[in-house]
């Protein structure tokens, strides 16, 4: 009878997806959230972490979220904060603000599709994360994966494509009107990520 348990546990658990901890980082440099815009399955962890020490009064707040959901609002302030989870519990899209400075870009979205649950490791999740950075920029991209050599493409928020290339560790933006855009990261899976041209 053991020994079928123990079977019955190993099939199960190969059956199983890991859900992830997904991390966005909160900038108090640049008053921003640093991969702000994920998608996850249903069932993963957002942490929110400070990239730096926060200097001043930041919130998280949703904004805009799927029917049903648990609104969130956390004050992040010093010396206190070191991070903020949320686990969605329904599929569709969240959105949320720092509510001091989201007239200065302060924003993100969660996109949440069906999933399964499970747990995964906080450290291998945030090794395989991609950032880039200084955001808003006025002339490079960088990123924070060392040898980062992938093709781009650039979109408007309307979805108009007005560069592409390979990244070849940076991206150079300087020709880019100011305003908000988004990079397409061409890998095995595209990894899409907003940012600023100043």
């Amino acid at each position: 009878m053991k020994n079928i348990l123990i079977i019955l546990c190993i099939i199960l658990s190969t059956f199983t997806s890991k859900a992830q901890i997904h991390i966005v980082y909160v900038w108090d440099g640049y008053s921003q959230f640093v991969g702000a815009d994920i998608t996850i399955q249903l069932g993963d962890t957002v942490q929110w972490l400070p990239l730096d020490v926060p200097m001043m009064v930041h919130t998280i707040t949703s904004t805009n979220i799927p029917s049903g959901a648990a609104t969130f609002d956390q004050i992040w302030q010093a010396p206190a904060d070191t991070f903020f989870q949320y686990v969605p519990q329904i599929a569709g899209l969240y959105e949320y603000e720092c509510t001091p400075h989201a007239q200065f870009g302060m924003v993100g979205s969660i996109n949440v599709i069906g999933g399964v649950t499970g747990i995964t490791d906080v450290a291998s999740t945030e090794s395989n994360m991609l950032i880039i950075y200084p955001n808003p920029t006025t002339d490079f991209i960088h990123f924070t994966e060392s040898s980062f050599v992938y093709p781009y493409k650039i979109f408007t928020p309307m979805g108009k494509l007005v560069l592409s290339g390979t990244t070849n560790e940076i991206v150079n933006v300087s020709t880019l009107s100011n305003g908000i855009y988004h990079i397409q990261i061409v890998e095995d899976k595209p990894r899409v990520m907003k940012f600023i041209k100043q």
